[in-house]
């Protein structure tokens, strides 16, 4: 075996010889390695030269010592190792190899030039070794008993491929079985459970009430229904976003699981409405539960972000031996009636089943239920109908084409909807100014006049008595009418069509000018802008002459709040400072 640099002929290096040990075992040269083992490196050298093969590798050790170093960290297919050897002897570092578990599986071949008495032969087999070559040493002897040895190393080796192939089989197998036990139940919870809250879904719930209502008739036990309805859940929709709607479903539905047993059912009856079923529970345990949660539910913030809301709850409530529905149908039917009458003497209750809780006619209501009647069915009237023409408006846009209006009228809804939290305006107030923006881009789109650069002035300045007079064949857009009208105006009062300025500005028009101004500054050219830095200067360069600089302020406030990555805090001291001296006559609004 050739050594590597740094090896001399007096002291094998081990430095050099983890070296070789490295490169000789690496994958692109795998081989089975001999370690041999003697004080004198004349012999080390001739022995190695003759045997030298290969279909092997020899690792070189002048002493016992350092063999038992090599043998702890590395895997020999063979030792040949010599008697006798200064400090520590064959026999020696054979017993100490032989200890080890780690070890005492290599194969040792002592090599030894003392004695071929039979006493000196037992000993060393006595000690571990494998067989026994006597100096000078039949090269063609050893070279035979070295195949043997490999031969019976790559065996071994194979079977512990063959081994461990094998436990990672079983372990794939193991991996598999629980992924596919994980996916059926998986399948079993997708097949019972509502996807947003987690509760049990409407298809379960038929199989439950069914083996509920059974097993109550059966053994005699008493069981109670409560149909629940969040109050109002269509104007949190509405006004907050479908998005803030969902997370108030699913915390409404874990604050609603806080409240009832282990042993209770708890089912999403469909859209805002929850049933509970309560088995076991007479009526007065119904209603005392119905009641602890109604009145926990009025003391709940559900809050995202920015966002936040309280709901209440209203609750039907029936149960088996008071009211003995025929099934568990009509037991959710008597719940379904009840929830009705506490709906419409006022919400926020529980009512009990009554047989005279089949709806009444208006005509035959107290006057203050049927003047509440009333309102909340024309306003839901009304709503509907002001979203329904809006998005008639939107549906003749799109089929114009025009991707870079819609995308401009999200953004610019995006930014309304920003400022008018930050500013802690009520939803409604919000919706308003949305609505207002929408019914702008669709009304500019269709009349064609998307490209105001193309206007001469004067058809700029008609253009919010044109937007005035469109909306005024919707008599329910009086609101937005108003942020239409205005929003040409400068705070200065250098705007029109009327010339208003400051305060004299609805407040609506003066948010809807800033978010406008912002989104057509970062979709100049078509496309959006990787940071907000210049849109964000020019804007506060205009404050105090075209737009309020109090709500200019509150606008990259709330934009840097959200967008922290795309303004500079350069770019923010900057705009701050422009703003600041404006600020200055202004004089304090809000």
């Amino acid at each position: 075996m050739t050594k590597s640099n740094g090896m001399t002929a007096d002291q094998p290096s081990s430095i050099s010889i983890n070296s070789f040990l490295r490169d000789i075992r690496s994958p692109m040269n795998a081989k089975p390695l001999i370690l041999m083992v003697d004080d004198k490196p004349m012999n080390l050298l001739s022995l190695s030269a003759a045997i030298q093969d290969d279909e092997f590798g020899i690792v070189q050790a002048g002493s016992g010592n350092e063999a038992l170093g090599l043998v702890l960290d590395h895997d020999f297919a063979l030792i040949l190792l010599d008697v006798q050897m200064p400090g520590m002897d064959g026999f020696e570092t054979a017993e100490l190899i032989r200890s080890n578990a780690r070890t005492r599986h290599i194969p040792i071949i002592f090599i030894s030039a003392v004695s071929q008495e039979e006493t000196h032969l037992f000993k060393g087999y006595d000690k571990g070794a494998v067989d026994y070559l006597f100096k000078p040493v039949n090269v063609f002897i050893l070279k035979s008993k070295i195949r043997v040895f490999l031969e019976l190393y790559r065996e071994k080796k194979e079977k512990e491929i063959l081994y461990r192939n094998l436990e990672n089989a079983l372990s794939e197998a193991e991996q598999k079985s629980r992924i596919i036990h994980d996916q059926n139940v998986l399948l079993k919870d997708l097949s019972v459970k509502d996807g947003l809250t987690g509760l049990y879904n409407h298809r379960h719930m038929i199989a439950v009430m069914e083996t509920e209502f059974n097993r109550a008739l059966r053994y005699k036990t008493d069981l109670s229904c409560l149909l629940m309805d969040i109050d109002y859940f269509k104007s949190v929709n509405d006004t907050l976003g479908h998005p803030f709607g969902d997370f108030v479903l699913k915390h409404f539905a874990e604050h609603l699981k806080d409240h009832v047993r282990d042993s209770d059912f708890v089912f999403r009856y469909g859209g805002e409405e929850f049933l509970v079923l309560l088995p076991q529970t007479d009526l007065s345990g119904a209603v005392a539960m119905a009641e602890k949660f109604r009145k926990a539910m009025e003391n709940v913030q559900f809050k995202e972000g920015n966002v936040q809301t309280a709901v209440t709850v209203s609750i039907g409530v029936a149960s088996l031996y008071t009211h003995h529905p025929s099934g568990y149908s009509a037991m959710i039917s008597f719940a379904d009636q009840a929830l009705f009458t506490a709906k419409a003497e006022g919400r926020n209750r529980s009512h009990v089943y009554k047989e005279s809780d089949e709806p009444a006619p208006i005509a035959e209501m107290p006057q203050d239920q049927r003047v509440h009647f009333i309102k909340d069915n024309i306003t839901a009237v009304l709503t509907k109908t002001k979203k329904a023409s809006v998005s008639s408006l939107e549906l003749l846009v799109r089929d114009l084409g025009n991707s870079l209006t819609e995308r401009r009228s999200l953004l610019l809804k995006e930014y309304i909807t920003m400022m008018g939290y930050h500013m802690n305006l009520p939803p409604q107030v919000v919706e308003t100014f949305k609505l207002a923006a929408t019914i702008h881009d669709c009304f500019q789109s269709l009349i064609g006049c998307g490209e105001q650069k193309n206007q001469s002035g004067e058809d700029k300045r008609q253009m919010p008595f044109l937007m005035a007079e469109l909306t005024e064949k919707f008599d329910f857009f009086a609101d937005e009418r108003e942020v239409l009208l205005a929003h040409h105006e400068h705070y200065d009062g250098s705007g029109y069509p009327l010339g208003l300025e400051k305060d004299q500005i609805p407040m609506g028009a003066r948010i809807f000018a800033i978010a406008e101004a912002f989104v057509c500054l970062c979709m100049e050219g078509g496309e959006g802008v990787a940071t907000f830095d210049a849109p964000v200067l020019s804007l506060a360069q205009q404050a105090g002459s075209i737009f309020d600089p109090v709500l200019v302020s509150l606008f990259l406030k709330a934009l840097k709040t959200c967008e922290p990555n795309k303004i500079s805090d350069q770019t923010m001291d900057e705009a701050k400072q422009i703003i600041a001296t404006r600020l200055v006559t202004a004089g304090p609004e809000y």
